[in-house]
């Protein structure tokens, strides 16, 4: 079973798939899950304050959404 910490986080200032470059105080945030992957954008600021472990759990839960069990 797929943990948060099996994500790879790699930091990006293109984004992903256009090859575009971020805006101004921007950062893409890219992670990989096996062969899925996922990205978001971030202000550079706010990504400071995080660390790997935030990251990769925002990531993981973008990769491996969970459903709500009823």
């Amino acid at each position: 079973m797929s943990k948060f910490k099996d994500v790879v986080v790699t930091l990006s200032k293109k984004h992903p798939q256009t090859t575009e470059p971020v805006q101004a105080g921007h950062t893409f945030v890219i992670g990989v899950l096996g062969k899925k992957k996922a990205f978001y954008e971030i202000e550079t600021e706010q990504l400071n304050k995080l660390h790997n472990d935030d990251l990769q759990k925002a990531l993981f839960h973008l990769l491996h959404p969970q459903t709500p069990h009823q």
